[in-house]
Formats: C-alpha cells, structure tokens, sequence
C-alpha cells in the first residue's frame, strides 16, 4: 500500500510530519503495517500510540490533539459515544493501554482479519470500563489532598502534607501524566442570568421515540440522557435565559408530545442553580487493590446517621460562586473567551491567544475580569474512570434538608444536589456516582429508606450532548442580556 496514491491522504501524512518531526518515522512504518485509513481503529490506535509518546511535549502534543480530531464525528456504540482524542484520556496508564490496543491491531493482522468498527469498539468500552487505577501510597495521599482543597498550589497543600515539597512536585506530576486529575472549569450559570431545565420523560420499554427528532432545533437544547428499568426514562435538559416565559413554553413542548405519543408520565423541572452543592469522597477508594471498600453496612449506617462527625464528612462545596445582586457585563469578546473556555474544559491564555486571535495582554485582561466577576471558578476533578455509574434521584424532600441529605449520600465518591421546582412542588435531585458494582443494591437501598419520597430514580446508560457551549448567539453586548423568543424552543410554526 502507498499513500502517497491517495492526495488526501497524502496531505494527512505530511501534515503529520511536520508537527511529529524525529516520531514522524514511527508513525508512518505503523500506518503502512497496520494499512491504516485516516478513519479506522487502526488509524486512532496508531494516533494513540503517537500521543504516548509526545505526551512530555505539551506544544506538540496539543498540535497532535488537534491534527487526530480535526473533521471527525463522533461514533455510537449501544451506551457509549466514542471521541477521539478525548475518549482516550480517560485510560490513565497509557503505555500499558497502548500496547494493549496494539496487540489486538497485530492479532487481526496475523489472522488477516478486518478490525471492524462494532469490534473495535466493543473492546473499546469493555476495556474502558475495567479501567482501576492504581497508586502508592503517597501519591494516594497527594492525589486525596488536591481533590479536598481544590488546589494545586504547592504551598497550599505542604500545609496539610507532611511531604518534601520536591515530591510533592513529583507526585503531582505523576497524577497529571497519568490523567488522573485534570483542572477543569466551573461556569457559574446563575451569575450569567442563565437556567437549566430539565423534561423528564417515562415511556414505555417498546417506544420507539426519537427526541432528538421530535424536539425542534434549539440553539438553548443542551443535552440528552437516557435509561432503562421497568420503563424507559429520558431527561431532556435545556441551558437558556432566565425568564418565566421559558417555563411556560417547555410545558407547551412537553404537553405537545405527550398528546402525539405513548408517554407513562413527564414532568418540567426548573433548577436552582445557586442551590448546586458538590462533594468528593474517595477515602473508600482501596489504591492498592484498585476495588472500592464501600461494603452495604457502611452504606446503611451513612444513611441511618442523624448527626455525622466533622471529620467522617468530605468537603461539600457550592458549584457555582454565592454572590447578591446579578448584573451581566459582558463584552463580545468576553463572552468568546468564556465560551472557548467552556468548550475545552480548561483556562489556558496561550489557547485563548491562538485560537481566538487576540493579544495575550487583551486576553489576560479579560479573563481576569471574567474571574473578577465570578463568571468561572477553576475546579480540580478526578478522571472519569474509577469504574463508577450516574445515578440520577429526584427527592420530594423539603428543600431545607438538602445539606443533611448530602452529607449522609457523600460515603460515595461523587455527589452532586440541587433544588428543583416543578408546577406543583419544590423539591431535590441528587447525582451520585456509585461503584458499577453496586448500583442495584444502592437503589433498593435508597427506596427502602427514602420511600414515597423517591420522585425519580435512574441510572444513565446514555448521554448525548448536542451543544457543550454557551448559547452566545443569544446573546446581545448591546442591551447586555439574552434574546429570547418562543419559537427558540417551540419551533419556527409556533
């Protein structure tokens, strides 16, 4: 096979070359092995070996980021959407995850079998997730103390580590290199005047609804999750203006498609955002067997507890920053930056500078201002790994007993509560991220302990994301607030 027969193709590799240099040699000898097409297994398996090893040049390696994704579209498969780069990101041990996806790229070339797509990524996931890091202990305590502060300020952490801060730096590094923590962003959606809603929807297990394809298109549809128990449960959730008018129309949608379908039931939700509370919890997380120490009687009594010592409860912490009065100042390219920087999940002013094409001066300007006025908060997450599930639970608990609730559910790693109001009610939601293991025992649990308090209760087997972005085309510099009209969410022939 020669590529250079192929001119797209052909463009593909020199383009390589001139961002891998001395590793360009490698990569080409593996993409004429393995006959890899710019859009197969084996091209992202080779793309990902690369990457392995550039991983300690930042500029190259974010060149190479960019180079693997460009004019790519994401691929289902059953529960999962499969991105490339970040879909690897979440491996952690990369050398040893390389090597792995290689061995399978040698078996089928051995057999001079085809390496389809469904194969491929039927591996994928199923390696994806058995994925359990391990640590040493001191890089477990390191890693412990960084989730808990929020920091990754070297003197910060020396205060609560009993460590040279030489290997402080070390263990930190290590963390990093292994993706296990990553500095991500918190846009705080209360102090832009936004809110989130969310339609939950109950429709028998035949149902054959499409909602991507009943919803008209709207620039505020956020995202969709789906799952399936006795019935199926799809949550719709929509990122838009804070106005009452929004509220009324996504009853118009919902009441719309309850008439022209099997529905069991549908509720609209409407989120307090400044209520969002947050709490990581991997004390149970057993780093050298890489398995989680949360046995039932651990759960059970979390739960029964009335009044919890200070020093059994993580830290619980507001999502989005408390202030008073909301007032927008937003300038175009301030809301540009914000945007950039929600879509990459991190606040780098070299990015910003590049890909925006500003000055680093005007860049550095804005962004302090954007923090200046809590528009986003630099927030520190552990990777999606750790073998855990999204279980999502609607309480009809009087809002006042959010801390107490989330203080009892925080023995698991991960979780999330906010209010909620509905047309008829006010009440809670609570994500929790739970063992894969557990899932079905924490919602027995959870039903014989909360009762007929359980409004909803699923697990999220499936996430589509339709805009990961702020809805800035609504927006108006001019008058400083988002436009908003009924056909934004009821279609044009409303």
């Amino acid at each position: 096979m020669s590529y250079t027969q192929n001119p797209e193709f052909k463009q593909k590799m020199e383009e390589s070359k001139s961002i891998l240099g001395e590793h360009f040699k490698d990569f080409e000898q593996m993409v004429l092995r393995y006959q890899a097409k710019a859009n197969s297994p084996e091209w992202d398996v080779i793309c990902f070996y690369i990457y392995d090893r550039i991983r300690y040049n930042k500029t190259k390696k974010d060149e190479w980021s960019r180079f693997w994704s460009r004019n790519r579209k994401p691929k289902q498969y059953e529960n999962f959407n499969y991105y490339v780069p970040s879909s690897y990101y979440n491996f952690c041990c990369s050398q040893e995850t390389s090597k792995y996806f290689l061995d399978i790229l040698d078996y089928h070339l051995e057999k001079e079998l085809r390496l389809s797509w469904n194969t491929f990524l039927q591996i994928f996931f199923d390696y994806r997730s058995k994925i359990m890091p391990h640590f040493n202990k001191l890089e477990f305590e390191v890693f412990l103390t960084i989730l808990k502060e929020q920091s990754m300020n070297n003197s910060q952490l020396l205060t609560k580590l009993s460590m040279d801060p030489s290997n402080l730096s070390k263990y930190k590094r290590r963390l990093k290199e292994r993706f296990l923590l990553f500095e991500g962003l918190s846009i705080n959606h209360y102090v832009l005047n936004l809110a989130v809603y969310g339609i939950v929807y109950n429709t028998p297990l035949t149902s054959k609804i499409d909602f991507f394809k009943e919803l008209p298109n709207s620039q505020f549809l956020h995202s969709i999750y789906t799952s399936y128990s006795n019935s199926q449960t799809t949550m719709i959730q929509y990122l838009t203006p804070n106005n009452e008018r929004v509220k009324k129309d996504l009853q118009t949608l919902c009441e719309k498609i309850n008439n022209e379908h099997d529905i069991i039931s549908s509720e609209v939700y409407n989120f307090d955002l400044s209520s969002r509370l947050k709490s990581l919890n991997f004390s149970n997380y057993n780093y050298k067997n890489a398995n989680w120490d949360l046995p039932y009687y651990k759960l059970v009594t979390s739960l029964e507890k009335e009044k919890h010592e200070k020093t059994e409860i993580p830290v619980i912490f507001n999502e989005f920053e408390q202030v008073g009065k909301k007032e927008l100042n937003l300038n175009k390219i301030g809301i540009e930056i914000l945007n950039h920087m929600l879509m990459r999940n991190e606040m780098s002013i070299n990015a910003i500078k590049n890909d925006l094409n500003l000055s680093e001066k005007e860049v550095k300007k804005q962004v302090e201002n954007l923090r200046k006025r809590h528009y986003f908060k630099s927030r520190v997450n552990p990777n999606y790994v750790f073998g855990l599930s999204n279980l999502v639970l609607f309480l009809t608990k009087k809002t006042s007993e959010q801390v107490k609730i989330h203080e009892q559910l925080s023995i698991f790693p991960e979780v999330y509560s906010q209010k909620y109001i509905n047309e008829n009610e006010e009440g809670l939601q609570f994500i929790i991220r739970i063992p894969n293991e557990m899932i079905f025992d924490c919602m027995s649990l959870f039903n014989n302990f909360f009762k007929e308090e359980v409004k909803e209760m699923f697990v999220v087997n499936r996430m589509y994301s339709r805009r990961w972005k702020l809805p800035t085309e609504k927006y108006e510099t001019v008058f400083q607030e988002w436009k908003y009209k009924s056909r934004d969410i009821l279609g044009e022939n409303s």
